[in-house]
This record gives structure tokens, C-alpha cells and sequence, in this order.
């Protein structure tokens, strides 16, 4: 879309400046996870067999091993922060304020949260009945001011460009060439529509389904285990539902038009008599409320980026929108939707234009 050519503070492109910084704001709060894993690795011939790790009313009340402090420092923790973090980035075109602000909050919350299971540990260093441990109040204090002081600096040096939502040159080229009965790429739809053929177009978030699948899967994971080490196990289906909405197919056949979120779920299957028009636009993700299969009062869609996307309006004026990998992938199925939307099977003569 146009923001990725506006130039940040420093002077790099949009897309270069928060690819970067995305890279690190997951990284960073994961790196500090792994310190304090590596630390605790250091410490454990002076720690309990079993580590305590929940206080109640009556003293502590759950306990831990060392591998497990050290998985919640690093995913519970460090993870926690990387995924609020990267999240903020991602979300910067809805709103540059509220990513500056999510991008300081996760790096924040990673280093204290990581400091606090740090100091859960020290506070046990040179004990041999666990049930007596307190937790480490230097430390804690000590992870409470960085974790201001890292968020508040990430928050202020991140600065991403305001979002320009003017449409693109190359999207609105090929949205007026699919409309057009006059264009090569209307000419090809029609020979394709004619022949019966179907266009399968893959459509994923990229790097962002590890972070986002992965991420949630391991905080759910992490954050049961403590009330019972089997129900640990529910992060793998979480993971694996996030993975089936992060990517999938749009197919266009003279059926309709549908999606397969994870390549078999079917999801908003439209025929071509319901559809009045179609389009390519540029979108913002965060306009549908995120992404994955949305249902919003912007219309019902298969978000997973912002940029170019195939935007369908049924007869009750409501909008079914499918992300694109590009815009020019985006165009040949809009002309596609638009070559059988006018053949000769369906009961409409017109094109959905």
C-alpha cells in the first residue's frame, strides 16, 4: 500500500523500518527469557529438588521444577511481551499512537514478567525446604524499573508513518482493468470463464502465523500447566486452530467463490448469482477487528494482511472480503468473479461491476 513508501524519522522506507522493528521487538523480550533460563541454569545445585512457584493465604501452595521456571521465563514471559509487541506492530495502520503504546507495553510487561520468575528463583537460592521460599523483593524491583525503562524507551524510539488509506496506483489500475471489457486481463477472464477453469490463489500472513500460532499456543500451554500438567496439552489444539485461520485457499470455479481457511475449512462461499459487484481495494486489517475469519461491521472477511484485497458486495449490500498475496493477484480474480458472473450460465447478463 502507499504508507510503505512514506519514510520514518530515520529516513527508511515504511516497509524496511517496522520489518526491522518487528524482528526485534519479538526477539529482544525472547533473548531476555533465554538469560534468565541460562542464569537459572547456573544457580541449580543451590536450589530445592522442587521449586515453589504460587503463593496462597496459608504460604505456597504450588510447586515447580527448574525446567519448568526456566519454560516460563522464556515462552510465559519473554513470549507474553514478543507477541503483544509484534502484535502492536503489526497493527500500526490502524492506529501509529496505539502501536507506539502496545510496542512499549509488550517489551514492558516481557522484562518484568521474565524478572519476576527470575526473582521467584532467587528467593530460593541456598534452600532446602521450598515451602519456606519467599520471593526475591530486590529483584522484583529491580525488573519493575527496567521493564518501565525498556518500554518507555521502545515506545518513544518507535515512531512507524501515519497510514496513507489513499488507494494505491497499481490496486486502483487493475480494479478498472478487471471492470473493463475492453482489457487484456478482462479478455483472459473470459476465455478462462468460457473453458470451465478455476483459479486457486494461497493466501497466508507469512512470518506472523509462527508468532501468532506458536505464540498462543505455548501461553496457553504454560499457563495451565500449573493447575494440572495435562491440560498443558490444550496449547497444541490452540496452536493448531490459530495455524488453520493464519493461511489458506481462495477459489474461484464456476461454482462461486469461496475460502478454505488451512486449505479445508470452508468459509464464506458466495454463488455468482448472490453477488452484485466486485471490486479491488486495499484494506487495513485492523478495520475488520484483526485478522483471521472476521465478522465485523465492516463486512464479514478473510483478513490475514493489509493491503490488496477482493472485495464482494452480495445483494443486501453486504461485503465479503478476501486478503490478497498483491495487487495484481487480486485483479485476475476480480476479473475471473466478473467472467462468470456475466457467462452464459448465470441468470445475470451484466458483470458484477
Amino acid at each position: 500500500m502507499g504508507n510503505t513508501e512514506l519514510r520514518n524519522h530515520s529516513g527508511q522506507s515504511g516497509g524496511t523500518y517496522n520489518r526491522r522493528w518487528l524482528i526485534g521487538v519479538t526477539a529482544g523480550p525472547l533473548a531476555v527469557g533465554l538469560a534468565a533460563a541460562a542464569w537459572m541454569a547456573t544457580v541449580a545445585g543451590s536450589l530445592p529438588d522442587q521449586l515453589a512457584s504460587h503463593w496462597g493465604p496459608d504460604g505456597v501452595d504450588g510447586y515447580s521444577s527448574l525446567w519448568g521456571m526456566a519454560a516460563v521465563a522464556v515462552f510465559a514471559s519473554g513470549g507474553t511481551g514478543a507477541v503483544v509487541a509484534g502484535l502492536s506492530v503489526l497493527t500500526r495502520g490502524y492506529s501509529a499512537l496505539l502501536a507506539r503504546i502496545g510496542v512499549g507495553f509488550g517489551i514492558g510487561l516481557g522484562v518484568l514478567m521474565t524478572g519476576l520468575a527470575a526473582a521467584v528463583v532467587a528467593g530460593q537460592i541456598g534452600l532446602t525446604d521450598a515451602s519456606q521460599a519467599e520471593i526475591h523483593a530486590p529483584l522484583v524491583w529491580t525488573a519493575s524499573a527496567a521493564g518501565c525503562a525498556a518500554g518507555g524507551l521502545c515506545g518513544w524510539l518507535y515512531r512507524p508513518a501515519e497510514t496513507d488509506r489513499t488507494p494505491s496506483p497499481e490496486t486502483a489500475a487493475v480494479d478498472s482493468a478487471a471492470a473493463s471489457q475492453d482489457s487484456s486481463l478482462a479478455a483472459g477472464a473470459s476465455l478462462a470463464a468460457a473453458n470451465g477453469e478455476s483459479l486457486t490463489i494461497r493466501i497466508s500472513m507469512g512470518p506472523a502465523q509462527w508468532l501468532v500460532s506458536l505464540g498462543t499456543g505455548a501461553v496457553v500451554a504454560l499457563s495451565l500447566v500449573f493447575i494440572h500438567p495435562a491440560l498443558a496439552l490444550l496449547g497444541i489444539p490452540a496452536a493448531a486452530l490459530l495455524w488453520v485461520f493464519c493461511s489458506g485457499e481462495a477459489v474461484i470455479d464456476d461454482a462461486g467463490v469461496r475460502v478454505l481457511a488451512g486449505g479445508f475449512w470452508k468459509l464464506m462461499p458466495l454463488a455468482h448469482r448472490e453477488i452484485s459487484r466486485a471490486s479491488v481495494q486495499d484494506i487495513q486489517a485492523m478495520d475488520f477487528g484483526g485478522w483471521g475469519y472476521r465478522i465485523s461491521a465492516a463486512g464479514t472477511g478473510f483478513i490475514l494482511r493489509s493491503g490488496p484485497a477482493l472485495v464482494l458486495t452480495d445483494g443486501s449490500r453486504q461485503r465479503f472480503v478476501i486478503s490478497m498475496p498483491d495487487a495484481v493477484t487480486a485483479g485476475r480474480a476480480c476479473a475471473l468473479v466478473n467472467a462468470y458472473h456475466a457467462g452464459p450460465g448465470d441468470d445475470s447478463a451484466a458483470p458484477a461491476v
